[in-house]
């Protein structure tokens, strides 16, 4: 049997922690909800993966290749709330007491970190499985790497993704490059929505192969042909910019630490307990 590895988008966990309890504060007025919450979901998934290999994985300050290219990448999106801000330190010191590794690189985003993780660990026949509600993580999936929703906790491998997307994993970026992604403000082509991205793609296939058949767009069974071909063509340059943003890398540098997936941190069991006091985790003092 294979050994599996959960690598857990923990940006994402953080804020669904926020989210779900952020007026929680210990007796000295400190914000522990984020951190509370975190930790709950984290134990869930580790008592649902016994004698699996675990990483978590965090975006970083900082501008990643994406800004660089492209100024108004996730321009939309919010700054993190100040007193989110200040419990991610404690947080990493609490999962380190607990025995784990996180990963944080500067510059580089954490769906990258798992793209290279994932791929990795797959050429090592491991079973990989990611903790992650990002539709950009959907182009990872194979028959090896699968996605765990963090909501429902169901399991996406590749025919799921099509299901829920209309292209397999594979075409997820070109799909993204077309359509839009609104969460990361990449506007795709105008006119040309889900439903047309996932024709021309399930017809033609990628983005290369759109352009090298795009004479045959006028033969796909859909209204505005002529008017969607004009389209592809006068905003080509932009789409192989988004499909660069869309598209997750696979090949960053890291530590060899990361990449042995036999080992984790030893466990501090006294520092996390005086932790768990400090913020007053009353319940998580007893597991």
């Amino acid at each position: 049997m294979k050994k599996k590895i959960i690598l857990i988008d923990g940006t994402f966990c953080l804020y669904r922690a926020y989210y779900a309890l952020p007026n929680l504060i210990n007796s000295k007025g400190y914000p522990t909800g984020a951190v509370y919450g975190f930790i709950n979901i984290f134990n869930k998934i580790v008592n649902m993966n016994i004698n699996s290999y675990f990483l978590i994985i965090f975006d970083t300050k900082g501008e990643s290749f994406r800004k660089k290219i492209f100024s108004k990448y996730k321009l939309t999106r919010v700054n993190m709330p100040n007193n989110l801000v200040i419990q991610i330190k404690p947080l990493y010191k609490i999962i380190q007491a607990m025995g784990y590794n996180i990963i944080s690189i500067k510059n580089t985003e954490a769906d990258d970190i798992i793209g290279t993780l994932s791929i990795y660990a797959e050429k090592k026949n491991y079973l990989i499985f990611i903790f992650s509600l990002d539709k950009d993580i959907s182009q990872l999936v194979t028959k090896n790497i699968k996605i765990i929703n963090p909501i429902n906790y169901s399991i996406s491998g590749p025919q799921e993704i099509y299901n829920k997307y209309g292209v397999y994993p594979k075409f997820i970026s070109d799909f993204l490059a077309l359509s839009g992604d609104s969460i990361d403000n990449i506007p795709g082509v105008p006119g040309i929505g889900a439903k047309t991205s996932q024709k021309l793609i399930n017809k033609l296939g990628n983005l290369k192969n759109i352009y090298h058949n795009i004479k045959k767009i006028n033969n796909i069974s859909f209204r505005g042909g002529e008017n969607i071909k004009k389209k592809l063509i006068k905003y080509k340059k932009l789409v192989f910019l988004y499909h660069k943003l869309t598209t997750i890398k696979t090949n960053i540098i890291l530590d060899q630490e990361y990449l042995n997936f036999k080992t984790k941190i030893k466990p501090k069991k006294n520092y996390l307990k005086y932790l768990f006091k400090l913020y007053e985790f009353n319940k998580l003092i007893n597991k």
